[in-house]
């Protein structure tokens, strides 16, 4: 009897050790989480099938433009919001960074003097105001290489308020930089508020910001990859325009030190345009300002604006993932101006 069940048991693990292995099968689809045809049991990614709805979302800059909204495209949210007039000069940061740029947002301008004393310098007469370049080249800001010249008195003219008013002016010295932090002083220019400060770097961002309102260090932009976009006014320049050289415009400005690039197409149909057609642009672009303001136009006879829909931007982010925009309105449900509205579909 013992005999026979050892035969059984045997002959059991015999058979068990005998049945072929079960094989998974492959299964294809999409992967991608956020699509609108996501297989949960695709264990091969084939995400060139993924389908994504289309989205749309309205950013309130106001119609007195006086919101900057930084806008990360994948997820869909504004990342931060401030006032335009929060901030004057951005500073560099990194081990090596020394640029400094100027808020265009308000219009500012900036010219320096030299060879003179920082106290002597008073008035705004017989300057020779320039500003940034929009395309956002690191090497083209209005300030340059301070390094070179660091007695060089710079005058700051603030820009404008929302209505039209002068932010007055400002005096600054930039006495030293290094891997920490930027040695700033600066003055109105009757001398008063003669304060020298120290501005810390911080290697999350790409710029720090300092407000002449707060004489304060503030931190306006993000971290540098949290953002693709930034809807605000800023100062554009025109080629060869002596009488007219900068205008003050709303539009949409690049995160292009993250990276992110953007192809113009109004050629093809927004709806028409797929992946294989991104991945078949030659035209992309990192210039800060290539979606810039051009997406609409006025009508001086009817004093309104008009959004050029036909016009598609394809962005590539930091992830190299694509995704079409485009703007379908820039007036609110009142009526009111000031409030674009895009309409977004991952490709």
């Amino acid at each position: 009897m013992k005999k026979n069940r050892w035969i059984i048991i045997f002959c059991f693990i015999f058979f068990i050790s005998c049945e072929k292995e079960e094989k998974a099968i492959d299964v294809i689809g999409c992967t991608d989480p956020i699509a609108s045809n996501y297989n949960q049991f695709a264990n091969i990614s084939n995400n060139s099938s993924c389908n994504y709805e289309s989205y749309s979302t309205t950013i309130p800059l106001t119609s007195n433009y006086q919101n900057q909204i930084f806008f990360n495209v994948k997820n869909n949210i504004f990342v931060a919001e401030n006032l335009k007039s929060e901030w004057d000069l951005a500073f560099e940061t990194g081990d090596e960074g020394f640029h400094i740029t100027i808020n265009s947002s308000t219009f500012s301008q900036i010219s320096s003097v030299s060879n003179i004393n920082f106290e002597d310098v008073n008035s705004v007469n017989n300057l020779s105001w320039q500003w940034d370049n929009p395309s956002g080249n690191i090497d083209s800001t209005a300030i340059g290489d301070f390094r070179i010249n660091p007695e060089k008195v710079w005058i700051l003219d603030r820009g404008l308020t929302t209505n039209g008013s002068s932010r007055g002016f400002k005096k600054f010295i930039i006495e030293n930089v290094n891997e920490e932090y930027y040695l700033m002083r600066y003055a109105n220019l009757d001398n008063s508020n003669d304060t020298t400060i120290n501005i810390y770097k911080n290697n999350n961002y790409h710029f720090i910001q300092f407000s002449f309102n707060t004489n304060a260090q503030i931190q306006i932009e993000p971290e540098m990859y949290s953002w693709d976009l930034l809807f605000s006014q800023y100062t554009h320049l025109y080629k060869n325009n002596t009488e007219v050289p900068a205008y003050l415009v709303t539009g949409v400005l690049i995160n292009h030190l993250s990276n992110i690039q953007v192809a113009v197409d109004s050629s093809l149909k927004y709806e028409d345009i797929t992946l294989d057609d991104a991945n078949a642009y030659t035209n992309f672009s990192n210039k800060k300002n290539i979606i810039g303001y051009n997406w609409k136009y006025f009508n001086f006879d009817t004093q309104t604006y008009t959004v050029k829909t036909y016009i598609t931007y394809v962005i590539r982010n930091n992830s190299n993932e694509y995704y079409k925009m485009r703007f379908i309105d820039f007036y609110n449900d009142f009526g009111e101006k000031g409030f674009p509205k895009i309409e977004i579909q991952k490709l």
